[in-house]
C-alpha cells in the first residue's frame, strides 16, 4: 500500500464556524446502525480525505489547509453527524490522498469520507461506494495555446500525460494505440500539469473543471487552453466504504438537503465564480444544465 504523508494527518479543526446551517437531525439512541457513525461518536472525530491540487473541489490553500467545494460539502456532513449524534463538538482529521492511494485508503477504513471530485463508475463501485453526484464534468485535454493541438489526431508522436489512477488514465490508455502518442502517468494533478508546463508533455487529459483550476493557477494562464472533444461525462461524488450502507444513506441525505436549499448556490458561487486565495484565482464557471439537474434530482447512478 502506498505510504501517506503523516505531517498533514494530525491536523484537527473544530467545526465551530460553518457558514451555512445543516438541517438539524435528532440524536441517536444507545448505538447507531452505522459502524462509521458509532466510531465518530466514540472518538468525537471524523477522518476526511482530500487532494492537495484538485482546485476548486479539493486542494491545500495558501496556508496548507484543506479547502474547496467538495471539502465544504464534507464539512456539512461532519456537522450533520455532530448534530445527529448529539455531540457538543466534533474534530476533523484531514488525510491528503492521491488518485492512486485513495481507493485503498477508503477500502481499509483510513478515511470515513473522501472529499474530492471522484468519478462514480460501475468499475469503481466494485471497490467503494459513492454518494449522490455533487457535480458533473467532462474529460478533455489541456494544451499550450500555441501548440496547434485541437484534436487527438494532432497528438501523433507527441507525449500525453494524466494522473495515475484518475479518470483520464483509462482514456489515455484506451486511445494510445489509435492515435499513436506516448503516454506518461504522474502521481497527482499538480505533477501532471508540471510536465505539461515544462514541455515534457504536450497534452494533459483530465476533467475539464480540474484543468480549468490548474490553468488558473499557472504563472500565465493565457498560455494554456482546454481543447479536444469530450471523451466522457463524469458524475463527481464523495467516496466511502461499501461496508456501511447506513453511512452512505446518511451522507446522501445530507447532500440532498444541501442541494434542496440555497446553500449549494452559495458554495457554487464561492468556489467557481469568485476569486480564490491570495492569487485571486477565478474560474468564472457557471453551473451547467447537467450540474443543476444533478442538484435537482440527486442520484448515485454511475457514469458508465
Amino acid at each position: 500500500m502506498p505510504s501517506f504523508r503523516l505531517t498533514a494527518c494530525n491536523l484537527f479543526r473544530p467545526l465551530t464556524a460553518l457558514l451555512l446551517a445543516v438541517a438539524t437531525l435528532s440524536p441517536l439512541g444507545a448505538r447507531a446502525q452505522s459502524p462509521v457513525l458509532d466510531k465518530i461518536r466514540d472518538s468525537g472525530t471524523i477522518v476526511l480525505g482530500y487532494r492537495e491540487s484538485a482546485l476548486p473541489f479539493s486542494f491545500a490553500d495558501d496556508k496548507g489547509q484543506p479547502a474547496g467545494y467538495a471539502v465544504d460539502l464534507c464539512l456539512r456532513v461532519a456537522e450533520a453527524a455532530r448534530q445527529k449524534l448529539g455531540l457538543k463538538d466534533i474534530k476533523v482529521r484531514w488525510l491528503p490522498l492521491t488518485p492512486q492511494n485513495r481507493f485503498p485508503a477508503v477500502v481499509n477504513g483510513l478515511v470515513d469520507l473522501d472529499c474530492a471530485p471522484n468519478t462514480n463508475s460501475l468499475e469503481r463501485q466494485k471497490q467503494v461506494a459513492f454518494s449522490v453526484s455533487h457535480y458533473v464534468s467532462t474529460v478533455r485535454m489541456l494544451v499550450r495555446a500555441d501548440s496547434g493541438i485541437q484534436s487527438f489526431e494532432d497528438l501523433r508522436g507527441k507525449t500525453v500525460v494524466t494522473s495515475a489512477g484518475s479518470t483520464g488514465d483509462r482514456h489515455v490508455r484506451r486511445l494510445k494505440q489509435q492515435y499513436g502518442y506516448r503516454d506518461v502517468y504522474a502521481k497527482d494533478h499538480g505533477e501532471s500539469f508540471l510536465l505539461l508546463e515544462s514541455g515534457r508533455a504536450q497534452a494533459f487529459v483530465m476533467d475539464d473543471v480540474l484543468l480549468a483550476g490548474l490553468r488558473a493557477r499557472a504563472k500565465d494562464p493565457s498560455q494554456f487552453v482546454i481543447a479536444g472533444p469530450a471523451l466522457s461525462t463524469e458524475q463527481n461524488a464523495l467516496m466511502m466504504s461499501k461496508a456501511d450502507p447506513e453511512w452512505k444513506q446518511f451522507v446522501d441525505q445530507t447532500l440532498a438537503g444541501t442541494f434542496a436549499g440555497t446553500g449549494i448556490t452559495t458554495l457554487q458561487k464561492h468556489w467557481f465564480q469568485q476569486p480564490i486565495g491570495s492569487r485571486k484565482i477565478n474560474l468564472a464557471l457557471l453551473p451547467s444544465n447537467q450540474v443543476r439537474d444533478a442538484w435537482k434530482h440527486p442520484s448515485d447512478v454511475a457514469s458508465e
